[in-house]
């Protein structure tokens, strides 16, 4: 077993069963190789930790146990997804959704590892060469596990002789239909790195359809397949989806039409964000909800937006267009920014802009995805409602 030494002063966040193994924690790693199984070992040689080499973000690996004497193997991932599986049976028997996470990497003790169930056809992702060197035991424990009717895989990292697809089963023909709070989106797993539907904003779609569309004007920021608007359309007045991309407009038709919604009765434009608000401006457009869940990164011929540096942007421009009493969704999915730190900046944004307002509520990932108690990046989804009441805005 090859074993990798922890330098002196970083063991206590490992005894505390921090699941990630940075690589600025390791005194030597040239030996390790992607896949690998070695021991986690303090400098004096004694154990703390098993875990497998899969370079991902900052880290050199993900711990996988903390008993010295567990082999990793195909019983090994077995167990994880029974437990998993078990954790999950609400999922299974809740009316009006058949898609969920069935297992979220190291909230349910893989890190690098997802599986997402779309109505029975099972989707996979690897996220490192490293878990991926474990794909055939894994796929034979998830096929003994998880009931399903078909399997397909895509790899998250960059390799050009490994390719995403059709696993086992009887592939249906895309897209297929699934249903979530009793709406229905369009889904394919086969084609390119996204499937139609971010699953894990699940429960935020509902408490939008539920309590901040009702009665309401909504726009829809980075709309993508329009999931947001179709949802909010059940109950608004009416919506708008904006998305950059040529082929957001035909896929949010489509998500329209498979609920009953005429789609000409909902405004879609092929836009960038920010012309949008001007364009808005101009034409004296203004929406009571306003939800903006952009990509961490994204880059265009114009500009490079970075949550971290530009989210703020997006709030301050979204103020002229806004009713009174109106309310910003505020969403993002970046680990590098933690709850507080996406608060104090809102705050900070709002306060600037001379507007009086109420944080009303926020939520993060639903059960389904299960997040490590000791490794805050796994609660990496927080949605912040917010109620602005007066925007006299300071000159």
């Amino acid at each position: 077993m090859k074993t990798a030494v922890i330098n002196k002063g970083k063991e206590q966040k490992y005894l505390n069963h921090y699941p990630l193994v940075d690589e600025e924690d390791i005194y030597e790693h040239s030996h390790l190789a992607d896949g690998d199984i070695f021991h986690l070992v303090m400098d004096d040689g004694r154990y703390l930790a098993t875990a497998y080499v899969g370079r991902q973000h900052k880290g050199l690996g993900w711990v996988l146990s903390y008993d010295a004497e567990q082999l990793i193997d195909e019983a090994f991932f077995t167990e994880l997804f029974q437990e998993a599986l078990d954790y999950r049976q609400y999922y299974f028997n809740v009316d009006g959704t058949n898609a969920f996470r069935l297992f979220n990497a190291e909230g349910d003790g893989i890190g690098g590892l997802t599986i997402d169930n779309y109505d029975g056809h099972l989707l996979v992702q690897w996220y490192s060469k490293g878990i991926y060197a474990f794909r055939d035991i894994v796929l034979q424990a998830i096929q003994e596990v998880f009931p399903y009717t078909s399997i397909f895989e895509k790899t998250r990292f960059k390799d050009d002789a490994v390719e995403s697809g059709f696993v086992t089963g009887t592939a249906p023909e895309f897209p297929i239909i699934i249903e979530e709070n009793f709406t229905f989106y369009n889904v394919d797993l086969d084609d390119g790195p996204m499937t139609g539907i971010f699953l894990d904003q699940k429960e935020v779609r509902k408490k939008l359809r539920d309590v901040y569309a009702p009665e309401r004007h909504v726009l829809n920021l980075f709309s993508y397949t329009g999931a947001f608007s179709v949802i909010a359309a059940e109950t608004a007045v009416d919506t708008t989806s904006v998305d950059l991309a040529n082929r957001s407009r035909s896929l949010t038709e489509e998500n329209f039409g498979v609920n009953g919604i005429d789609p000409k009765s909902q405004f879609i434009y092929v836009m960038d964000t920010f012309d949008f608000y001007h364009y808005a401006a101009r034409h004296n457009r203004v929406y009571d909800t306003i939800v903006i869940d952009p990509p961490s990164f994204a880059r265009n011929k114009k500009k490079v937006f970075t949550v971290q540096k530009d989210y703020h942007k997006l709030i301050e421009e979204a103020l002229p267009i806004l009713n009174e009493e109106g309310v910003l969704v505020l969403s993002t999915n970046s680990s590098a920014l933690s709850s507080k730190a996406f608060k104090n900046m809102i705050k900070k944004t709002l306060d600037e802009a001379g507007v009086d307002f109420e944080i009303e509520e926020v939520m993060g990932l639903p059960k389904d995805f299960r997040t490590h108690p000791h490794y805050k990046p796994s609660k990496y989804l927080k949605v912040v409602f917010v109620r602005v009441s007066s925007k006299e805005v300071i000159i």
